[in-house]
């Protein structure tokens, strides 16, 4: 059975789309930051499904935009570039999980065309075997049809996947449909959750040739849990979120 690992890429392979990029988008569109950023995230959605850069843009600044394709543009470059700066750590040690545990990388983004693009383009993304973006899906998470879609597409079932996002609504719409879910919180506590993982689905009598263990470490895991902390999905215990249960438990 192949088992996969199943990434977001914004805020979790990805850095946080930065300030400066909210300014300077604020500064070609016209508005105040604050003003800007809450209606690049409003109209954000219909974007992700796959609605033209125009009409996202239009939306964004109010006005339509079929006069002014060099600003819509603009608007695109410094949107993509923003998203592009990576977390220097969660790549590393998703690709050092992957070649040590023996299991495929898969990719699970809402993005628009522009970004997906640019990620498909960049030095690191044949480091995933499967990319999907929900511009070309026509489906975006939470919604459980995406889910099904790529597990139909890598003709996986639920229980060989773990899902990895930063938005605790995406991780429990996953976890409902019966994959392994946790929400990623830092790339410190990632390497730990990606071993406990492998370890409760590792198929018996499977060791990885490669793997060096010290003597006197745990053969279940090859990185330590911080002491005294027990692992969480980060699903289940969200303020005045509906429970759900922790499909690792």
């Amino acid at each position: 059975m192949t088992r996969w690992v199943l990434a977001d890429y914004g805020e979790v392979i990805s850095d946080p789309l930065p300030a400066e990029t909210i300014g300077e988008l604020a500064d070609l569109a016209g508005q105040q930051a604050d003003e800007f950023r809450d209606r690049y995230w409003k109209f954000r959605p219909a974007y992700d499904l796959g609605q033209s850069d125009r009409a996202y843009w239009s939306a964004v600044l109010g006005r339509e935009l079929q006069a002014e394709p060099r600003l819509v543009e603009a608007m695109v470059r410094a949107d993509v570039a923003g998203w592009m700066t990576l977390n220097p750590r969660t790549l590393p040690a998703l690709i050092k999980f992957g070649t040590h545990a023996g299991v495929r990388l898969g990719l699970l983004s809402n993005a628009p065309e522009p970004l997906a693009t640019a990620i498909d383009n960049s030095g690191w993304s044949p480091s995933f075997d499967r990319r999907f973006y929900s511009c070309r899906l026509g489906l975006a998470k939470p919604d459980s049809a995406v889910y099904q879609a790529v597990l139909d597409d890598l003709g996986a079932t639920p229980q060989s996947v773990l899902f990895i996002d930063d938005r605790a609504e995406n991780a429990r719409a996953a976890a409902a449909l019966g994959l392994h879910a946790v929400r990623f919180t830092s790339a410190e506590e990632l390497p730990g959750q990606l071993d406990d993982w492998e370890t409760s689905t590792r198929p018996r009598g499977w060791t990885h040739p490669g793997l060096y263990l010290p003597q006197g470490a745990d053969r279940h895991r090859t990185h330590p849990r911080p002491e005294g902390k027990r692992l969480s999905t980060g699903i289940e215990n969200d303020p005045g979120d509906e429970v759900v249960t922790d499909p690792l438990g």
